[in-house]
């Protein structure tokens, strides 16, 4: 995994590990849809919104950053996409969603 989006993620976690998930994985979708030419993938079950992406999401624009630099490509995002679907997953199964 991009050490960049590793830090980010860590660094956003305040013990809310659904929320810190969710959070992010709402903001690689925005990001992939309304930045990049990538589709996301059918099994995260995301529907974008007709308003747009979420520009004022302290983790999208996190990711526009760390693009715009240079420190993540669209495949780096993709498989955080993926890390992140399995994390809620095994969130779910531990009970710990809401």
């Amino acid at each position: 995994m991009n050490k960049d989006l590793q830090n980010e993620f860590k660094a956003t976690n305040d013990g809310d590990h659904w929320g810190n998930c969710m959070g992010w994985l709402f903001a690689v979708c925005d990001y992939l849809t309304f930045e990049t030419d990538e589709i996301v993938p059918d099994e995260w079950q995301f529907k974008p919104s007709l308003f747009g992406a979420n520009e004022d999401c302290f983790n999208y624009q996190t990711l526009r950053h760390l693009a715009f630099e240079q420190y993540i490509t669209t495949e780096d995002v993709l498989h955080f996409g993926n890390l992140l679907v399995r994390f809620s997953e095994m969130l779910k199964r531990k009970g710990l969603d809401y």
